[in-house]
């Protein structure tokens, strides 16, 4: 019945390629095969704290790792934020092309899985987003890509621990200080998590897109102001270091 219910879902709601965007043929797969190549992974050099793409194999930071103070311990990220990935994850998060985190958690867990592991934290804590956002979306897409993630690597996600109170405007509108002021009291912990926190050893924060590192920053601290130790994040994109 489960099996049944699924193609019928699949025959009226084809999946669609997260790439291009156009029906994939090809029966369990999440993306097209003349796609896969299309995507620009992070490759080595990356940055020790943030994990950007670095121009210079002498670094161990990226500029803004450089000069500045995390609350984070180190994250991850999967791919350059290039022109690819802006299309591919607007229409996730925008078109409700909720399906595309299948293959964005796929992704994400055969480049990093053992690394997670290695770290194995407590759970997964996805950034929110303002509840006026969720009705508009349907869907927090961090969530949702946490989710995915939980599921092929067996931790669980942490619902609820960082609520969102304020609805900020979008960051990437933004200088690095305009973004700071703009985030400024926007997270908190929720009064059910913060003696449960406490009991923890360490949480990774799971986000889309990582850029100055603002929004993952104040989570970490609010997470950290409750009384974890280590917290660490995973991202699917970045933007280009320098």
């Amino acid at each position: 019945m489960i099996e049944m219910s699924k193609i019928l879902l699949d025959m009226v709601y084809p999946r669609r390629c997260p790439v291009c965007g156009k029906i994939i043929s090809k029966k369990k797969s999440y993306v097209c095969d003349e796609c896969k190549s299309k995507v620009s992974k992070i490759s080595e050099p990356r940055c020790m704290k943030c994990g950007k793409a670095l121009l210079v194999k002498e670094q161990e930071y990226c500029l803004n790792c450089s000069k500045k103070d995390y609350y984070f311990e180190r994250g991850v990220s999967l791919w350059n934020y290039d022109d690819t990935m802006k299309k591919s994850i607007a229409n996730f998060k925008y078109h409700h092309r909720k399906e595309y985190a299948q293959f964005y958690a796929e992704e994400f867990v055969k480049e990093f899985g053992d690394y997670v592991k290695q770290l194995s934290p407590d759970g997964l804590v996805p950034v929110p987003i303002h509840w006026t956002k969720y009705i508009d979306r349907g869907y927090n897409q961090a969530q949702v890509i946490a989710e995915e993630i939980g599921k092929r690597l067996n931790i669980p996600v942490l619902e609820g621990v960082l609520v969102r109170k304020k609805r900020t405007i979008a960051q990437k509108q933004l200088s690095e200080s305009e973004r700071a002021r703009n985030l400024e009291h926007a997270f908190y912990v929720s009064e059910k998590w913060k003696t449960a926190l406490r009991t923890l050893n360490s949480i990774m924060i799971i986000d889309d897109i990582y850029t100055t590192g603002s929004t993952i920053n104040l989570c970490a601290k609010k997470i950290k102001e409750a009384g974890l130790k280590q917290v660490y994040f995973g991202v699917l994109c970045t933007g280009f270091s320098c």
